[in-house]
């Protein structure tokens, strides 16, 4: 076991909740050729956690389609549990032209007009056994519409009273948004059943400014709606960590990115993997629930680090599902 890593088999489960959809990358400089790629936000941190080598479910709509067949084969293939993903017939799966700049950046257009990961409900919710779950995950791409809202909303609420885990990144995609006034709104509603907050420094500005207030000012209100912990990153700059009791920063390596499509969910999934490592390793000695050890300051640390180096693996290969380090390459490169 290397210092400042717990490295051991972790039960900890997460379920990760959203859009499960295709990306479509271009395989050439030109841009005109395109290969469909499984992603999606939360399906990539479901995908990332099971990966790093523990239980992980995905939740969401998918489509009879044959690109819906072609991601429930990926997640499943991918050691990801898809029982609980919840079958739109009718709709078509969402697709995302993907264009990537020279520094691996990428633009996005989505197609996503009426299509099945926007028609989860409230019943599937229902029918999730929660007492087998201790992370519940999400993003803001099911906000967009009211009806996905409110079965996120009400999701989110069912996890919280469960006394789950709640992890929420963000991950804003304005232009998925028909009516960008109700973004601020709708995020700052899940705040007060969310312990872990995680934001891109341009995401936290967008809402700070939303809210007409400095960023430092913007993170003090999330915490004291009853955020526990909140992560910003920032592309090469260090990743800042805040919570009522403590901050710290840590640097991120300095590499040239070939693609950046699911960085930040690699960073998510390595992050809470690692927290659920420094639970079992200490649970005995210092904590009752997994939500305690966000209070530690060398947990978090630690968990941070470990986010790090997931990060900036998964930069260095195209795509989403198949850029996302298994936990045997993540040691491999762990000094």
């Amino acid at each position: 076991m290397k210092v400042g890593f717990f490295l051991e088999k972790n039960m900890t489960t997460l379920l990760s909740f959203g859009e499960v959809l295709v990306d479509l990358l271009p395989v050439d400089n030109l841009g005109l050729t395109h290969q469909p790629i499984a992603g999606g936000a939360p399906a990539n941190v479901a995908v990332g956690y099971a990966k790093l080598g523990s239980r992980s479910y995905f939740a969401g709509g998918i489509s009879a389609d044959e690109y819906g067949v072609m991601l429930t084969r990926e997640l499943a293939e991918q050691g990801v549990d898809v029982s609980h993903l919840g079958l739109i017939p009718n709709a078509p799966t969402a697709t995302v032209l993907v264009s990537l700049d020279a520094c691996g950046e990428r633009s996005f257009s989505f197609n996503r007009k009426d299509t099945a990961d926007m028609l989860f409900s409230a019943a599937n919710f229902d029918a999730i056994n929660w007492s087998a779950v201790d992370i519940f995950h999400l993003c803001s791409n099911t906000f967009t519409e009211t009806d996905i809202f409110n079965s996120s909303l009400y999701g989110l609420q069912q996890a919280y009273a469960q006394q789950k885990l709640i992890s929420f990144d963000v991950n804003l995609r304005l232009s998925l948004w028909d009516d960008v006034s109700l973004l601020s709104r709708r995020v700052e509603q899940c705040l007060p059943y969310t312990h872990v907050l995680k934001m891109s420094r341009d995401e936290a500005e967008f809402l700070a400014s939303d809210r007409g207030v400095a960023v430092e000012e913007y993170l003090q209100f999330c915490l004291a709606q009853g955020v526990a912990l909140v992560l910003i990153t920032n592309g090469a700059e260090p990743v800042h960590c805040f919570s009522k009791t403590f901050s710290f920063e840590v640097a991120v390596p300095q590499i040239k990115p070939v693609d950046t499509t699911a960085a930040g969910d690699s960073f998510v999934a390595g992050f809470l993997w690692q927290l659920g490592q420094c639970f079992e390793h200490e649970n005995a000695q210092e904590y009752h629930t997994l939500i305690d050890v966000l209070s530690d300051q060398l947990s978090v640390q630690q968990a941070v680090k470990f986010a790090i180096k997931c990060g900036a693996m998964t930069c260095s290969v195209k795509g989403a599902f198949p850029a996302l380090p298994s936990l045997a390459q993540v040691l491999a490169v762990i000094e």
